[in-house]
């Protein structure tokens, strides 16, 4: 099934799950008795990989290696990233996936005008069933983006998550000094349905 989807089909499968489709994608899984790590999705390096359809936007790449590159001297490990740029499409299925749990989105987002048009978006098309709205908070999204306002920094390019399922307290926090010390705004999403650390290279 993964073989014949796309790329962005396969990257909203990360985000929404959090966790690869199969164990043999699994960032760091050792085959037995090969010794060797098989990657998750196409490896970027030997500090991080990436999940299968996941964009690490060209603009942060070089930092993201350093920080990765940092975090592997101290731990030994590599850094998984499950999601990086978002298209308006996909960040619309994420936040209609929030609303219709029952999520505040106005809340969790730290722009909260952008996220407001988006749930008021919601409230107006549910009646026309979920086709109608995802539709309309694309549009809404997509609106915003051409205006250069973001709901999430994933869209302006300047965010990555990072797997953090695997990470001890130890490893955690070793991530979060490492990406403090760089500029690096690290969320801490770890007690999501997905764990993850949202980690945003601009302000």
């Amino acid at each position: 099934m993964v073989a014949g989807m796309t790329g962005t089909s396969i990257a909203l499968l990360w985000a929404l799950a959090g966790e690869p489709a199969s164990a043999e994608a699994a960032a760091g899984k050792r085959e037995a008795g090969s010794g060797e790590v098989v990657r998750a999705g196409e490896a970027a390096s030997e500090d991080y990989s990436r999940a299968p359809g996941v964009e690490v936007p060209p603009a942060i790449e070089a930092r993201l290696a350093e920080l990765a590159a940092a975090f592997r001297r101290a731990t030994g490990k590599p850094l998984v990233i499950t999601d990086g740029t978002r298209r308006p499409e996909v960040q619309a299925e994420l936040m209609l996936r929030n609303l219709e749990r029952g999520d505040d989105v106005v809340r969790n987002y730290a722009n909260k005008s952008a996220a407001k048009a988006v749930a008021e978006a919601y409230a107006k098309a549910r009646a026309g069933g979920r086709a109608a709205v995802l539709a309309a908070l694309t549009e809404v999204i997509r609106t915003q983006v051409a205006a250069g306002d973001y709901v999430s920094k994933h869209l302006r390019e300047g965010a990555v998550d990072v797997r953090c399922l695997d990470l001890d307290k130890r490893e955690r926090a070793i991530l979060k000094k490492l990406a403090k010390a760089r500029g690096i705004a690290v969320v801490d999403e770890s007690r999501t349905s997905t764990p993850h650390y949202h980690l945003n290279f601009v302000r």
